[in-house]
């Protein structure tokens, strides 16, 4: 049997329209099940980013070394900025030598707990001849702090402490042995030695 010559032209035409047919149908149910996809993604997204909490809390205000309400500040950071007075307040007495203070020393009549100024990490733990026992923390914006004369201490090489957290006792040391019971403070940034005075009570933002 011969078949006609209209025949073929006529299959062709009917196979391309099935598969443009089923390729647009195809198209149309993937793109639902993408809107649908995404409709769930934009909305967690939207949470999770609504939600974000900066890794450094700028706001966060510097604390003093100390919760005791009977401690008092027994010699300054030398600045050679300052008055005669404060400047003759400022100067430690060793060994027949006077030296610029490079901390601030807080006394007590009796012992007290001393506390991390900000949240950090503890980077050091040592004792040294003249200071006694330190613990140096490190913080975020580039600073450091460092706490020495101390009798105890509380933490150890490596662990993170929260603002206000006990990292040991206020104690003595050699250099300021007149002091008696006392904290040496000193605080750095970005390695140089900062008068500690000018760092708590502000945001860390500020500084």
């Amino acid at each position: 049997m011969k078949l006609k010559p209209f025949v073929f032209p006529v299959l062709y035409i009917s196979l391309i329209f099935t598969l443009v047919l089923g390729l647009y149908f195809t198209s149309r149910m993937i793109e639902a099940d993408s809107s649908d996809s995404l409709k769930d993604v934009t909305y967690v997204s939207s949470i999770v980013l609504g939600n974000t909490v900066p890794v450094v809390n700028v706001d966060v205000t510097v604390n003093n070394p100390y919760v005791a309400e009977d401690v008092k500040i027994a010699r300054y950071f030398y600045n050679s900025e300052d008055d005669v007075d404060r400047q003759r307040e400022s100067l430690v007495y060793y060994n027949n030598t006077y030296m610029p203070n490079t901390g601030v020393d807080y006394t007590s009549e009796e012992n007290f707990e001393v506390v991390a100024i900000l949240d950090g990490t503890v980077i050091d733990i040592k004792e040294d001849e003249l200071l006694g026992k330190i613990v140096e923390i490190r913080h975020e914006n580039e600073f450091v702090s460092s706490y020495a004369g101390l009798s105890e201490i509380s933490v150890q090489k490596g662990e993170a402490v929260t603002q206000g957290m006990k990292i040991g006792t206020s104690g003595t040391n050699k250099i300021n042995e007149s002091l008696g019971n006392h904290l040496h403070l000193e605080i750095y940034k970005n390695g140089i030695n900062v008068d500690p005075l000018k760092v708590i009570g502000q945001k860390l933002g500020d500084l």
